[in-house]
């Protein structure tokens, strides 16, 4: 026993020194959000070689509690405030819905010091989800999720309006299985809106990509590279699409 005690000690103090040569200064934060699951976990955590290629580490913070938003900013704002996160020089935070209104709000009352980038995942047809959850399937969706996604049906957006941070905005222009379901009481709420300016958020560059929430968790190795060009130079890559679609999805018919 004492012989292998020794040995572990030997082997920890060996991985010291390379642990600190490895360390990096940057972190990338994904605040993931209701869709998230298995699936994306796997897809972020195949992409990590890849971030720390980069320079980055990654972090996926538990932040989302059953109690509401405000319960989840608490446990966001004790998750930036911890030695985990206080030790990188610059943070860079990709938020999917639910992470870009739970997160604002920190950042407007002077959270997150070291915040240099924030890309937000918005969706015209995604973010009324929460609303037709809220009044068609409340108890469902309460013993899911519990009150967040209430709260998110019923908040208005909370625009993150620090200046020097860099500000991207990545736009899915699919409707997912859900709202498609729901398509009558989506569009009842009025007309879908993809220019940028309709998100209520300033941004330095904005994207759209032809894919719905639900693909956006597990095809984040495909946005990744534009997601890169612009932590690093405040803007997509030339090749990202800016062009905002026409008509509305909702009227495509499904894929088989």
């Amino acid at each position: 026993i004492l012989a292998l005690c020794l040995s572990t000690l030997v082997a920890a103090s060996a991985q010291t020194p390379a642990s600190k040569a490895a360390s990096r200064s940057e972190v990338l934060i994904v605040l993931r959000g209701f869709g998230y699951g298995g699936n994306g976990e796997r897809t972020l955590r195949a992409l990590e070689p890849d971030i720390h290629a980069a320079g980055m580490d990654l972090l996926i913070p538990d932040y989302l509690s059953r109690g509401g938003l405000d319960d989840s900013g608490v446990k966001l704002r004790r998750f930036f405030d911890s030695p985990q996160v206080a030790r990188y020089e610059r943070v860079h935070v990709f938020a999917y819905i639910a992470g870009g209104w739970t997160l604002n709000p920190i950042i407007e009352s002077g959270g997150v010091p070291r915040l240099a980038t924030v890309v937000y995942d918005r969706s015209p047809y995604q973010e009324r989800a929460p609303r037709i959850a809220d009044e068609d399937l409340h108890f469902l969706t309460w013993v899911r999720y519990g009150s967040p996604v209430f709260d998110l049906a019923r908040a208005p957006y909370p625009p993150m309006t620090r200046h020097g941070v860099k500000v991207g905005i990545v736009v899915e222009t699919t409707p997912t299985e859900f709202i498609r379901d729901h398509a009558a009481k989506a569009r009842s709420y009025g007309p879908f809106r993809f220019d940028c300016e309709a998100f209520a958020q300033r941004s330095d560059d904005c994207m759209f990509v032809q894919w719905n929430h639900d693909d956006l968790y597990v095809r984040f190795a495909t946005v990744w590279p534009d997601v890169l060009s612009f932590l690093r130079q405040g803007r997509f890559s030339a090749g990202a699409n800016r062009t905002p679609p026409e008509g509305d999805a909702l009227a495509a018919p499904r894929k088989p």
